[in-house]
């Protein structure tokens, strides 16, 4: 692996096989880490670390093009939807739960 000057990439917002596979990555990776972890914020961190170390990674390795800003809003709404779905299911199921003592 051969580390160069941090790149930024002139990407768009265009929802292309890259950004489905960054939105469908982020939802993916907050359901495995709220399946094996009992906190939603600690969930939200780590995918948040994962999306951001790897887009970190793609600015600086030659095998990659660089960061790109849009793959890393795609990440974050990956993980809105994953964590608004989940929010939504435990409220429905515990309907006396209210959602922000789900969060904490």
């Amino acid at each position: 692996m051969t580390l160069t000057k941090f790149r930024v990439i002139e990407d768009t917002y265009k929802f292309n096989p890259d950004k489905q596979a960054h939105l469908g990555i982020s939802f993916g990776l907050f359901y495995f880490f709220i399946t094996y972890l009992p906190s939603i914020t600690l969930s939200i961190i780590l995918t948040i670390t994962v999306g951001l170390s790897f887009e970190l990674y793609q600015g600086v390795s030659t095998r990659y093009r660089g960061w790109s800003t849009w793959d890393m809003l795609y990440n974050l709404l990956g993980l809105t939807i994953g964590a608004g779905l989940y929010i939504l299911r435990i409220t429905a199921i515990f309907p006396e739960i209210t959602w922000v003592r789900t969060i904490q």
